[in-house]
């Protein structure tokens, strides 16, 4: 695995498009999925309330 440079990555994403949402979770591994429990939670949760707001939209 790499070491992901997280500054870059918020600076590119912004120039993909105006409608990126940028969410930092602490202590997540680069497979956010495979990280602590805690960490899959709340990646969980902000995952389901975008699809949720997204769905909203349609």
């Amino acid at each position: 695995d790499i070491v992901l440079n997280v500054k870059a990555m918020r600076r590119i994403a912004s120039m993909i498009s105006s409608q990126v949402t940028i969410y930092e979770i602490e202590n997540a591994k680069h497979d956010i999925f495979l990280s602590k429990q805690s960490v899959r939670e709340k990646a969980f949760d902000l995952m389901f309330r975008w699809l949720r707001h997204l769905e909203e939209d349609w």
